[in-house]
């Protein structure tokens, strides 16, 4: 009996652990849809094999299919959309197992955007271009790029640069610090400064200029609490590949003509071309005295001769680059400051030879010397002339080869030891024959003057030898050491009646430019 009891029970415990068993999966079916505003979760386990699910977002069927005891997938939604969703389960094991879910999704809020912050570009020339870029080694800086960019999480990783920098445009910001840079300077002594910072006026706040000083008194500081990032490079780092090879620009001048201003003329005879002749210096030309006369140049490549230059007197040079006009056409011309001739000729006072003379200053012409008068007896055939200076406007000059004292010399004779004289083609023969005699101030004026004829009791010395005390024959006369300036009384007497006539005119003339 309790062996039938046992076999009872043990039936019974078997078939209630089969029941149980079999009854366990259907009992832990689990799991079911999560939706939000940007994804819908589908999570589903305890299920047995061959269950059907279909999953449907806003009419749209996205799973039709069959699942093995556990699905799990995630369905993206339009985070900017509202969205209706439906999960549908057909139990395998029992059909009182089959789920269903349906629900629906409002669209994201938008989150709120942060105010941009700004990037500001500056270059710069270093102060010691041998040692890298850096604040303390910065010239004058001029902003040269801005930007606006979100707030970096990570500011000092720097990916908030602003680069490649255009060269040309860095080129012209750079010479609005120094006109004269070239492509090279930018390439090995200039560099460049980023700052990222946050301004309440954004892009509108950003210095233009900024300076480094050593006692802190920076010009273009920003803000206290404004400055978030900065970097210092070399300016060719942030250049493109070759741009520092590239050949420097050459800016072709635009070219205008202009025309020069005519100079002063000189108006006084025998005064120079001086600064007061020359023309004002203008935006155009500069002008110059030369011995020439007056150079005009244009200032810079800009400015050439215009074709009315020609017209007034100038004569361009054949590169253009200057036009002279001639001294001759700026002095007063020889007609106007010849001297003004009175009486001239040769005369005897007892037996010597002299050149009486009258001459007057043209109208408008003066002079600071008592004796502004250079004569000259011109050679005919080119050899030495006979030159006396200091002489008055009038007067008597003893003629080249002449003596008044003994022993007395006549021009082309010597005298010989016994008092005799032979003629000779010396001591100033050559003035015998007509003589071509240049009287000279600033002005001139020259005639022939005709040696006395040789009747004439003091054209030559007497023919029989002079008995007189032994005298050495003379050498050859030499000019300014024969002159001799003037006569004595009763030469000078003996004379007056002659130059009447010519020192009339002289006093007249020397009245009327006096007057």
């Amino acid at each position: 009996m309790k062996r039938l009891l046992a076999s009872v029970a043990t039936t019974a415990l078997a078939l209630g652990g089969l029941l149980v068993a079999t009854a366990a999966p259907a009992s832990a079916h689990s799991g079911g849809p999560v939706a939000d505003c940007q994804s819908l979760k589908v999570d589903l386990w305890a299920y047995a094999p061959g269950n059907g699910l279909t999953v449907v977002v806003d009419g749209t069927t996205l799973e039709p299919r069959s699942f093995d005891g556990h699905f799990k997938k995630t369905y993206e939604l339009d985070p900017t959309q509202d969205h209706t969703w439906s999960v549908a389960v057909d139990a395998s094991d029992n059909s009182r197992y089959d789920k269903s879910w349906k629900g629906s999704t409002t669209a994201c809020e938008a989150p709120e955007e942060e105010s941009p912050v700004q990037v500001g570009v500056y270059v710069y020339p270093k102060l010691d271009a041998g040692r890298p870029a850096a604040w303390e080694n910065s010239g004058p800086q001029k902003i040269v790029a801005s930007d606006e960019v979100a707030l970096p999480e990570k500011p000092w990783d720097k990916t908030w640069l602003v680069a490649p920098l255009d060269l040309e445009a860095v080129r012209e910001v750079a010479k609005t610090i120094e006109p004269d840079v070239t492509t090279e300077d930018l390439c090995t002594a200039w560099g460049v400064q980023q700052d990222l910072v946050d301004l309440p006026g954004g892009l509108d706040d950003l210095p233009t200029d900024i300076r480094y000083s050593p006692d802190g008194k920076h010009l273009g500081d920003f803000p206290a609490g404004t400055l978030i990032a900065w970097d210092h490079q070399d300016l060719a780092n942030l250049f493109p590949e070759g741009a520092c090879d590239t050949p420097e620009p050459v800016d072709e001048p635009v070219v205008a003509p202009a025309t020069p201003v005519v100079p002063t003329a000189v108006e006084v005879c025998g005064a120079e071309l001086t600064e007061r002749n020359l023309p004002a210096e203008s935006a155009q030309f500069r002008y110059t005295a030369t011995a020439e006369g007056v150079v005009a140049e244009p200032k810079d490549a800009s400015v050439e001769f215009s074709t009315e230059t020609a017209g007034l007197g100038y004569v361009v040079a054949e590169d253009g680059r200057s036009a002279l006009f001639p001294i001759a056409d700026l002095l007063p011309s020889e007609e106007a400051c010849a001297l003004v001739p009175g009486t001239i000729e040769a005369v005897c006072q007892g037996d010597v030879p002299y050149l009486g003379y009258a001459v007057a200053l043209p109208e408008g012409v003066t002079v600071d010397e008592e004796n502004p008068l250079t004569i000259t007896f011109l050679h005919p055939t080119g050899g030495e002339d006979y030159v006396v200076s200091d002489q008055a406007l009038s007067g008597t000059l003893l003629w080249p080869g002449a003596s008044a004292e003994e022993p007395k010399q006549w021009p082309g004779f010597v005298r010989n030891e016994d008092g005799s004289y032979t003629e000779t083609e010396g001591n100033y023969a050559w003035t015998r024959d007509g003589v071509q005699v240049l009287f000279e101030v600033n002005p001139s004026y020259s005639t022939v003057v005709s040696y006395p004829p040789a009747t004439s009791a003091c054209a030559n010395p007497p023919v029989a030898p002079v008995a007189a005390e032994d005298v050495p024959a003379p050498g050859q006369a030499s000019g300014p050491a024969l002159a001799t300036t003037g006569a004595t009384v009763a030469g000078a007497a003996a004379f007056a009646a002659l130059l009447v006539g010519g020192g009339a005119l002289v006093f007249w003339l020397r009245r009327r430019v006096q007057s």
